[in-house]
């Protein structure tokens, strides 16, 4: 293998040492297993676990660009400030992008997502946002609309390709030169106390890395790489940025940013394996249930997205009150509620019981495919399996 194919979109003239080209095989072989995998998983599923997997993308996404941005909370309290029922932080802050706005800029984005399930489900939580207003709340839509135009501009330049491994390359070398995207400099003032002098950091404003992550998953789908278009929440890292900056070591950046890809799109695996169990346990608890019971749905989109008050259910199921009512009511009827009240407002979630067993892992689907399908899955597999396992042994003989 040649430096270049090794490290795609590098420019070195120190050749890699036989060490970080396996590190390097090893991390993008992992990456690109999981994609496929992924992707597959996504292909076969049963579409109705897409809805639930959509509310929990859609969350995971919120929560993840509100802490980017600098906000503090728990998840309990963001359910809250989602339901309108408590500011998302107590702390002012002095840079991050005001909440709601933030949210809703994403939600609106993510409605014209090229995947329909996440779309859909990120339409009917639009109507369902009921946090605070934000007094500045113009300023932060058109500084969170900017960060979304512009990663849209710096992943549209990226080169199209199979795998994504020199895209992300190219990307993280456009983010360090992004006075938007680049993480500020660390910067220091130095003040007397107590006859003493105290260095203390000054605060930084944040880097929008959550607008990259969105419009990546959509560079994937659009190269052919992933059939659905889905936000890569932890693909920037602050660790993949900073090594992109070291010119001298491309193969630790290129290591790290495969791991961080791979890692990303392993937990995505781990969430539709959820949400197949998820849909596996309401098939066994509402089957007496008339065929027109709404109550998996309901039960879906709380274990997707989580705590919902009455008028957000309403909101995104587009159903009335009284057939909330019903819902929330039958759910009560199997013991699968639970109701937590706030400030005199009923939020709505779902119990969640440790399994007794690991959850089965994806392959174990009941196939509604033809035999020819499921071995040419299968025999892919094994191929990555056996690519990996070289890997190990050449690692272990080196070592």
């Amino acid at each position: 293998m040649t430096v270049s194919h090794a490290f795609l979109g590098f420019e070195t003239t120190e050749p890699p040492s036989l060490a970080d080209l396996e590190a390097l095989r090893a991390a993008q072989a992992q990456a690109a297993f999981f994609l496929g995998g992924l992707d597959a998983a996504l292909t076969w599923c049963p579409s109705d676990i897409h809805p639930i997997l959509a509310a929990r993308l859609i969350r995971e996404t919120l929560i993840s660009a509100l802490r980017q941005e600098g906000h503090l909370f728990t998840d309990a309290r963001f359910h809250a400030w989602f339901a309108g029922l408590i500011p998302l932080s107590d702390e002012p802050l002095q840079f991050a992008l005001a909440p709601r706005a933030l949210a809703t800029t994403l939600l609106a984005e993510m409605t014209h997502g090229r995947w329909t399930p996440l779309a859909d489900a990120a339409l009917g939580l639009e109507k369902a946002c009921l946090a605070l207003r934000d007094p500045d709340s113009a300023l932060a839509v058109e500084t969170a609309r900017a960060a979304i135009d512009e990663a849209a501009a710096l992943v549209a330049a990226l080169e199209p390709a199979p795998l994504p491994f020199a895209a992300l390359a190219a990307l993280h070398r456009a983010i360090g030169q992004s006075p938007r995207f680049a993480p500020a400099e660390r910067t220091t003032d130095t003040i007397a106390l107590a006859n003493r002098q105290v260095v203390i950091e000054r605060p930084r404003p944040p880097s929008p890395r959550w607008a990259i992550e969105c419009a990546f998953g959509a560079h994937l789908q659009a190269n052919g790489a992933h059939g659905a278009a889905l936000p890569l929440n932890g693909l920037i890292r602050l660790d993949t940025v900073r090594a992109a900056d070291v010119d001298d070591n491309p193969a630790h950046a290129a290591i790290v940013q495969a791991e961080a890809l791979r890692d990303v799109l392993e937990h995505l695996f781990s969430l539709v394996a959820e949400a197949r169990d998820t849909r596996r346990a309401l098939a066994d608890r509402y089957r007496a249930k008339r065929a027109n019971s709404r109550a998996p749905q309901l039960y879906g989109l709380l274990s997707g997205f989580g705590p919902l008050r009455s008028s957000q259910i309403e909101a995104v199921l587009g159903v009335t009150r009284l057939g909330v009512r019903k819902m929330l009511d039958a759910l009560s009827e199997a013991g699968d509620l639970a109701i937590q009240t706030l400030s005199g407002v009923k939020l709505y979630s779902v119990k969640r019981s440790r399994p007794s067993v690991a959850p089965t892992p994806l392959a174990d689907e009941p196939g509604r495919f033809s035999s020819e399908a499921i071995e040419d899955y299968d025999a892919a597999l094994a191929k990555i399996d056996a690519l990996l396992a070289r890997y190990d042994d050449q690692s272990d003989d080196q070592a």
